[in-house]
């Protein structure tokens, strides 16, 4: 289970994801979609959002406790994302 330092940690990820997905989606409209072949920009944004939460919050796992999440802390870590998802495809969507 996520302590509270870990729970907040994550949700500040979330938070500066979303703040982040406007540009993100700008970069792509500006031409990184054909050098990508991106055929859907908001289903490749929230693809990027999901790995990009996923990726700095195991990196912040580590630095803070010193070891990778287990399962179970994982397996949160994926649930609060999930459950956050709307507000991305909200961000994406206010953005496009």
């Amino acid at each position: 289970m996520l302590d509270e330092k870990m729970r907040g940690s994550l949700e500040l990820i979330i938070d500066q994801v979303v703040t982040s997905l406007p540009q993100r989606l700008y970069l792509l409209q500006r031409g990184e979609a054909a050098a990508l072949q991106v055929k859907n920009e908001s289903d490749y944004t929230l693809g990027f959002a999901h790995g990009a939460i996923r990726a700095s919050f195991h990196s912040a796992f580590i630095m803070l406790r010193g070891r990778p999440p287990n399962d179970e802390e994982a397996m949160e870590a994926e649930s609060v994302t999930y459950n956050r998802t709307p507000e991305l495809r909200n961000a994406i969507f206010k953005s496009g």
